[in-house]
């Protein structure tokens, strides 16, 4: 909701659908990486006078840095208590035997300029008030003193962990307690919330070294209005009256802008089809040129997430990505997969946030939208799409069942590589793919390494090789369900990241996993890593 006149500075960078690299700065051994800087590829390396480039070698690893994006805007109060009262539950799952418990949790907020911060919400009371258009906010013992009982947590780095049993935290506090006082951001942030652009400054300019390279990426979007990331001369021309080709109200700007300027619905009027994300310039006109378009577009941040995923498997590392969204959508999406877009019955709350709530309708009120259609977050969450749905209501009044969702989303993820390059194929005059990767399983003990053989395909999927294997890997080859049988087909973001294969590995249920196994991946690539065979 805009409440505040305040703007906040957003960096400008080019779009585009052909990334460049970053570089990264290695903080050392530890798997930690530093700074993300923009910088261009070059060179002009080939297989032949350079065989050791046409190789991809990554670790499949049970880690995971997990990023909280949670809206500090002033009608999250509730949102962010209820976030609060899920984190138990969230650990609970996250430390579970078939996730793994190496993990890392920081917490960003919406206003666009990332960062990210592991302090006591009670320590900063100020931050849950706020004045705002419809009056006074104070929600300082719904959004932290009803859950959170410490004063001061004194962290060495601004996030929590865990590996190997050990965390980072001081005697006596446990994760549950601690997340309970870091994940409330306040109420007193910028209204017009920027949630995507938030995310990338805080992979790129990762000046504190939160993102290891050997370790899963999962970005958790919690918000209950439309993305407004755009550049800041963006946001304070739609606040001047040159901007009113995109007011929704007959006197300012206001969220509706936000949602003018990036979304098209069809259908309607009342109760619409579907909206889907559009990139408008300042004459209200679809443009196909980024640099005109008054919000930063969805490729910009899905290319973000493309190139650091480039980046860590050149490294060797992990280049999954999970993404999931807790916003407007109706209670149960994640099992039917319905959408709402319709309008309020309430002229005035269409005209200040641009559409009706995609939860909660009929519920909503000017200084409480209940939750926004997230139509940009939900087409960038799209194209990182795993096996499961990844859009949650925040509507709901306990966030436990879809963060333990997520958590479990997360193991299924770490299970999984996106090959990066083109993987060569050693039989062309046969159909599909004919790889030549090897996977081994090692072990953190004295355990010695094994090969992890291909699971055998069966007419009806797929079984162990033997009763006494209880590790094996698919291969899934198909970016576009073309073949009959579904064992084969890749998942959206392996599609996203243009990888022509992608490696599953299954484990037998109930077959405890020690601590520290991973599984290294070797793949003889067509060409360097990370040129692509549509590029070829």
């Amino acid at each position: 909701m805009v409440r505040h006149v305040c703007i906040v500075a957003l960096a400008a960078a080019g779009c585009g659908r052909t990334p460049t690299f970053f570089s990264h700065d290695d903080a050392g051994g530890d798997g930690s990486s530093g700074a993300l800087e923009m910088s261009t590829s070059t060179g002009e390396l080939n297989c032949e006078d350079s065989p050791q480039v046409c190789v991809a070698e990554l670790t499949l690893r049970r880690a995971v840095d997990i990023l909280f994006v949670v809206d500090n805007s002033g009608s999250m109060g509730g949102e962010q208590g209820a976030l609060a009262r899920s984190f138990g539950t969230f650990v609970n799952v996250l430390e579970a035997q078939q996730v793994g418990a190496n993990y890392r949790i920081g917490v960003t907020t919406t206003e666009g300029d990332g960062g990210i911060r592991a302090t006591s919400c009670r320590s900063r009371l100020d931050d849950f008030e706020s004045m705002g258009l419809f009056g006074d906010y104070d929600e300082r013992q719904r959004g932290c003193l009803d859950h959170c009982f410490i004063d001061s947590i004194g962290l060495a780095q601004p996030w929590v962990e865990k590996s190997n049993g050990q965390t980072n935290l001081p005697n006596g506090i446990s994760m549950a307690q601690a997340l309970q006082c870091i994940g409330p951001q306040g109420i007193s942030g910028w209204g017009f919330e920027a949630p995507l652009e938030a995310m990338r400054r805080t992979v790129v300019d990762d000046t504190d070294g939160f993102l290891r390279n050997d370790a899963l990426l999962a970005v958790i979007f919690v918000t209950d209005e439309a993305d407004c990331s755009a550049p800041v001369e963006n946001i304070s021309w739609m606040s001047t009256e040159q901007g009113m080709p995109f007011w929704t109200t007959p006197d300012r700007v206001s969220s509706g802008s936000c949602w003018k300027a990036g979304v098209q619905c069809s259908g309607g009027p009342g109760v619409f089809e579907d909206c889907i994300a559009v990139d408008k310039s300042r004459t209200g006109n679809i443009t196909t040129n980024p640099n005109d378009s008054v919000l930063y577009p969805v490729e910009r941040y899905i290319d973000t997430l493309t190139t650091l995923a480039a980046q860590k498997q050149a490294q060797g590392g992990q280049s999954e990505v999970l993404i999931a969204v807790l916003a407007g959508v109706p209670l149960d999406h994640p099992e039917t997969g319905n959408l709402v877009y319709a309008d309020s019955p309430d002229e005035q709350f269409n005209q200040e946030y641009g559409i009706g709530p995609g939860c909660g309708l009929g519920t909503e009120t000017l200084d409480d939208p209940p939750g926004i259609p997230p139509v940009r977050l939900r087409e960038f969450a799209e194209a990182f799409a795993s096996q499961t749905r990844n859009l949650f209501s925040i509507c709901a009044d306990d966030y436990g069942v879809a963060l333990q969702n997520i958590a479990g989303a997360i193991g299924e993820v770490n299970a999984r590589a996106c090959v990066g390059g083109c993987v060569r194929d050693l039989r062309y005059d046969q159909p599909g793919l004919q790889h030549n990767c090897t996977l081994v399983e090692t072990f953190a003990d004295a355990t010695p390494d094994r090969p992890v053989e291909p699971c055998l395909l069966t007419e009806l999927g797929w079984e162990f090789p033997s009763p006494q294997i209880d590790v094996c890997y698919r291969a899934l080859t198909d970016p576009s369900a073309a073949t009959p049988e579904a064992t084969d087909d890749m998942s959206a973001q392996c599609v996203t990241l243009r990888s022509n294969l992608e490696l599953l590995i299954q484990r037998r249920d109930g077959i405890p996993v020690p601590a520290g196994t991973a599984v290294q991946v070797s793949c003889g690539l067509e060409a360097p890593v990370g040129v692509t065979c549509d590029e070829l």
